[in-house]
């Protein structure tokens, strides 16, 4: 119980003092060689605290200063660890490969780097802590991928319960056509006339609404929850096409219409997907552990 108190004031002192170099003006000589924290004995200067503190600020103005000093001193904190834990693996990475990766993100956004790196000028910013930031991310990325990448493990299975998964929750735009009046052969005679001819559901509103003997019911939004079988299995199984197999029950011919068919991911991007998440876990638990075993000062 002691040591929580003690820990708990110790942390409130740190935090007071981030707070404070978050604020603090600086000599230039001090920009350079004032450290305020070593992790395995990588420094973490007050410069460089105060630039992620800004940048953090810059891109949620609604944080207060608390929140934005303990993001910045953890995120550069799990960045000395990360690139630590990769260069303990030879793992080397190139500034320039590192700025044209960047610059490619940034583009595809409508900016580039040099744009960006004007903007965080403007907002007192030293863009060379977002620099950093995507270094560390990168060679944590290899580092996880070498480390773990081998014991990935996606099944079959893991694939169709995910593909599953994403036609459950997809909205679908369905059209039915029943057919009243009519003998089953009638009924289907028209309904293969309609499957021949289909071109639209917005047409075959306008080319049956005023029939008799068809009755179409129109729903934009749709789920596999919401049909009765074999309906909800039909479309599970072509939720890509357009018209479904036409279904005789109960004495009624009815032809189901997919109006918007879906283009789901195929099996090697559902693959990857998943072994992004497991990788994702595995990073997660591995930077627990790093910083857990981790030599973190603090300077005052």
């Amino acid at each position: 119980m002691r040591f929580q108190v003690l820990k708990s004031i110790a942390r409130f002192f740190l935090l007071t003092i981030l707070i404070s170099c978050f604020f603090a003006p600086l000599t230039n000589a001090e920009k350079i060689t004032k450290i305020i924290a070593l992790v395995n004995g990588k420094t973490i200067t007050q410069s460089d605290f105060q630039n992620r503190a800004k940048f953090i600020k810059s891109n949620n103005q609604e944080l207060n200063d608390a929140i934005v000093s303990n993001s910045a001193i953890d995120e550069l904190i799990n960045e000395a660890i990360k690139i630590t834990a990769a260069e303990e693996m030879g793992l080397t990475y190139y500034e320039e490969d590192i700025k044209d990766n960047l610059n490619k993100q940034l583009q595809s956004q409508g900016t580039s780097l040099e744009e960006y790196s004007l903007l965080l000028k403007s907002n007192q910013v030293n863009p060379q802590t977002l620099i950093d930031q995507r270094i560390a991310a990168t060679l944590w990325n290899q580092y996880i991928i070498r480390k773990y990448r081998r014991i990935a493990d996606i099944t079959k299975d893991d694939i169709k319960n995910y593909k599953r998964q994403l036609i459950e929750k997809e909205d679908f735009h369905i059209q039915f056509l029943k057919f009243n009046n009519l003998s089953n052969t009638e009924s289907l005679n028209i309904a293969e006339t309609i499957v021949n001819e289909f071109e639209s559901c917005a047409k075959n509103l306008i080319l049956y609404k005023d029939n008799n003997n068809i009755l179409i019911e129109d729903d934009f939004s749709v789920k596999l929850s919401d049909l009765s079988e074999p309906y909800a299995s039909l479309l599970r199984y072509k939720f890509d096409q357009f018209i479904l197999p036409i279904q005789s029950l109960n004495n009624e011919i009815t032809l189901m219409i997919n109006c918007t068919p879906k283009k789901i991911l195929s099996d090697f991007e559902i693959e990857n997907v998943l072994i992004s998440d497991q990788l994702e876990f595995f990073a997660e638990k591995e930077l627990r552990n790093l910083r857990q075993d981790s030599i973190i000062e603090f300077k005052s």
